[in-house]
């Protein structure tokens, strides 16, 4: 049932070496990167440090977007500069890796999702587990977009789940026990279909093969989808959100076609390494929810087809280890 990453972790170093490391911008500090401990006048602990952000994901994909809008916003609010370092791979798992490895100084955080904390139990030679991560906060909470090739003949529900009668339609989804596989399995679970199974290295990858008509079905994000959409290259079928995304209003839900009380999405969050003062993730979850707040963030977020949703510090406690365990029961009860 694990995906095996022996070769891939033999080679994280290098990877990590090779990842895309940006940074965002300048914040109200004067850049200048320390290593952690002090407190400014004002208490702040953030302000005129450089904060690195893993994401464990490649540039340019729902999770590089989201994060990079907000973290826009946040360094400012924190007087910090936070650089974004994209360390792709391993389903995510190279660059956890080197979060947990990393001293818990508040400066090095990443990207986490539903997922991540299982990855022991989803992939081989993994050695950190839920216990590796403190959890800061949530920052969205985006469905997916379901497309079809317009070879396909599949244009709504009804026929989606036609074509999955046979076990034949393929279906695309942006990487290895990642949420895009739990909506595939939560899809066949409600309505008793059965789809052909082709990982990616990611949404837009799988929707480009869904555009040449070489995969039938993709889940991307909204943010993923919405230029080939716009230029007719594949059919919308629906959102997987128990509600019409305002990014595009026009494309219905999968409730709204039948599938009662469905209701699918991923939220997007940030964590430390285990062990990580409590007062420093509690200003980094602070400064994150103001910004959720803030209009013109809200209004770049639904242009890029990101949707914001913010949970805090406290209560992200809690629903972090609820959602570990909800999906460590998933990975056990499945079958590949």
């Amino acid at each position: 049932m694990k995906k095996a990453l022996s070769l891939i972790l033999a080679s994280a170093l290098t990877l990590t070496m090779a990842g895309c490391t940006i940074t965002i911008g300048g914040g109200l500090g004067d850049g200048t990167a320390t290593t952690g401990g002090d407190v400014s006048s004002d208490g702040s602990f953030y302000a005129g440090k450089t904060v690195t952000m893993i994401v464990p994901w490649a540039a340019g994909g729902g999770a590089d977007t989201a994060v990079r809008l907000v973290c826009d916003y946040a360094e400012d609010i924190l007087g910090c500069t936070i650089v974004i370092s994209n360390v792709a791979g391993g389903g995510g798992s190279i660059g956890l890796q080197q979060l947990v490895t990393s001293n818990p100084d508040g400066l090095t955080l990443a990207y986490v999702a539903n997922t991540d904390s299982n990855g022991d139990v989803m992939l081989e030679g993994i050695t950190y587990t839920v216990d590796s991560f403190a959890p800061v906060c949530v920052f969205a909470e985006d469905p997916h977009i379901i497309v079809a090739s317009k070879d396909s003949g599949i244009t709504d529900l009804a026929s989606l789940e036609a074509a999955g009668a046979s076990g034949e339609t393929s279906w695309g989804i942006g990487g290895a026990w990642t949420h895009w596989d739990f909506l595939k399995m939560e899809f066949e679970e409600a309505t008793g279909t059965n789809y052909h199974r082709v990982v990616y290295d990611g949404g837009t990858t799988a929707i480009t093969d869904v555009a040449s008509g070489d995969c039938d079905v993709a889940t991307p994000f909204i943010s993923e989808a919405m230029s080939q959409i716009d230029a007719g290259n594949v059919v919308p079928v629906a959102v997987t959100s128990a509600e019409r995304n305002p990014s595009c209003p026009d494309i219905p839900t999968l409730a709204e076609q039948g599938l009662d009380g469905f209701d699918s999405t991923m939220w997007r969050g940030v964590v430390a390494p285990a062990g990580t003062p409590e007062s420093y993730l509690r200003e980094f979850a602070e400064a994150v929810g103001e910004a959720c707040q803030n209009p013109e963030l809200l209004e770049r977020a639904q242009t890029a087809g990101t949707t914001i949703s913010f949970i805090g510090y406290d209560e992200f406690q809690d629903y972090f280890m609820e959602n570990h365990e909800s999906v460590r029961s998933y990975v056990e009860q499945a079958d590949f």
